[in-house]
């Protein structure tokens, strides 16, 4: 009987050390998310615009409620791009937290086209 309980507490023991080691290991990582709207229609939401992480391969697309989101960032700062055909591009400064989801609203305005750029085409 003292046998068995020996072996179960080394069991328990292995365990124990197994999570505390993988908890070591857990990364702790922050999020974006937000929402893409036309500037001079209010909260029209922009479908399929992109969102971009600049000087990273990291991107989004925002859906049909113009929702998007950026995971696995690492806490700092980051610059958002946002793209959107007939729409001016937009950067953001943002600063990323682990601890919890940076939202933004990114508000594109639509590009104009003047009569002198129509006759160079």
């Amino acid at each position: 009987m003292l046998q068995s309980l020996k072996l179960r507490m080394k069991q328990l023991l292995f365990i124990f050390l197994l999570t505390i080691s993988s908890l070591g290991f857990a990364q702790n990582t922050g999020m974006v998310v937000g929402k893409v709207v036309d500037y001079d229609m209010g909260d029209e939401p922009l479908i399929y615009a992109n969102v971009s992480i600049k000087g990273t391969e990291i991107q989004s697309d925002s859906d049909v409620t113009g929702l998007f989101v950026l995971e696995n960032l690492a806490d700092g700062d980051y610059t958002i791009v946002c793209d959107f055909v007939g729409y001016e591009s937009e950067e953001i400064n943002i600063r990323v937290n682990s601890l919890e989801p940076t939202e933004v609203t990114i508000a594109l305005r639509p590009t104009t086209i003047s009569l002198g750029d129509l006759s160079s085409i």
